[in-house]
C-alpha cells in the first residue's frame, strides 16, 4: 500500500484546525460510481464543503487528505444526540468503481464479477491502511474498527448503509475486514499474492478496454488528432516514460 499526501487545505474542516485523540477507525464508501480520486480531491478542496475525511482508498493506494489527528467531518450528528465519531475516529472513504447507480440507497446494475479485481485491490488497501493506523495509534482491530452503518447502530453516526451495502457482494463484511486487519498485524495474509495479481491484471485489462469517459471525450479526441496519443486504451495508466514522450511532443522539453 502506498500512501500519498494531498491535504485538503481549502476545505473548511481543515481550516477549523481541531484535533482529536484517535480512538478508532470508521470505514466509509463514497456512494457514487467514481473510481478517480482526483475528482474528489478537486471537489472537496474548497470552502463550503460539508464533508471531509482523513483519506481516500483507491485501487492504486491511499491518499491522505487530513492529518490523522485532525477532527474530520464524516459521521454527522448522532440522531439521538451524544458524541459523534467525528470527535473520536479516523475516517476514510473507499472509492467505488464505475458502472452502477443508486436507488433507495441500494446499488443498481452493479456487476460483482466484472468488478472483482477492483474490489480486491481497494479492499486490500483498506486492510493495510487499517493495520497501519492500528499500529500507529495502538488500536484493537477487532474492537476499534467499524463502518458508518455500525456507527449509526452504536449511536455515534448518522443513518448510512456503507459499507454493508457493498462488501457482501464480494463475500466480505466488516467482520472479515477486522479479521484480515488482525491477520495483517500478526503477519498473516488474506488473499494469496497470486490471486491478487490475477485479479488486478484482469481488472487492468478490463479498464484499458474501456472508451474515454463522456466528460473527457472531446479532450481525448483532440489529443489523438494532435498526435499526442495513438487513440487506443484511453483509460490505461500513464507511465513516466509515456508522460515524457507527451511532453516532448508538446515541445515542452526544448531548452530555452
Amino acid at each position: 500500500m502506498q500512501i500519498t499526501e494531498h491535504i485538503l487545505t481549502g476545505n473548511d474542516c481543515y481550516k477549523a484546525g481541531r484535533t482529536i485523540t484517535p480512538k478508532g477507525i470508521m470505514v466509509h464508501s463514497t456512494g457514487v460510481a467514481q473510481p478517480r480520486v482526483e475528482v474528489f480531491l478537486d471537489a472537496w478542496n474548497k470552502p463550503d464543503v460539508s464533508t471531509c475525511v482523513h483519506a481516500f482508498v483507491h485501487q492504486g493506494g491511499v491518499v491522505e487528505t487530513l492529518p490523522w489527528n485532525w477532527r474530520g467531518w464524516h459521521a454527522g450528528p448522532p440522531p439521538k444526540g451524544g458524541v459523534s465519531a467525528n470527535n473520536t475516529h479516523i475516517a476514510f472513504e473507499i472509492l467505488e468503481p464505475a458502472g452502477h447507480t443508486y436507488q433507495g440507497g441500494s446499488m443498481v446494475g452493479y456487476d460483482a464479477e466484472k468488478n472483482a479485481g477492483y474490489f480486491a485491490a481497494v479492499y486490500r488497501n483498506a486492510v493495510e491502511l487499517c493495520a497501519y493506523l492500528c499500529r500507529r495509534y495502538n488500536l484493537d482491530p477487532m474492537e476499534d474498527i467499524l463502518d458508518h452503518h455500525e456507527g449509526y447502530l452504536r449511536g455515534i453516526a448518522t443513518n448510512h448503509a456503507d459499507v454493508a451495502h457493498w462488501f457482501p457482494r464480494h463475500g466480505k463484511s466488516m467482520d472479515t475486514l477486522r479479521a484480515d486487519v488482525k491477520a495483517e498485524l500478526e503477519g498473516g495474509e488474506t488473499v494469496t499474492q497470486e490471486q491478487f495479481d490475477a485479479l488486478l491484471a484482469a481488472h487492468r485489462q478490463e479498464v484499458e478496454g474501456r472508451p474515454a469517459e463522456t466528460w473527457a471525450q472531446m479532450a481525448w479526441e483532440k489529443s489523438v488528432a494532435a498526435g499526442l496519443f495513438d487513440g487506443t486504451k484511453p483509460q490505461a495508466p500513464l507511465t513516466r516514460e509515456q508522460a515524457a514522450l507527451v511532453l516532448e511532443r508538446l515541445g515542452l522539453l526544448e531548452k530555452p
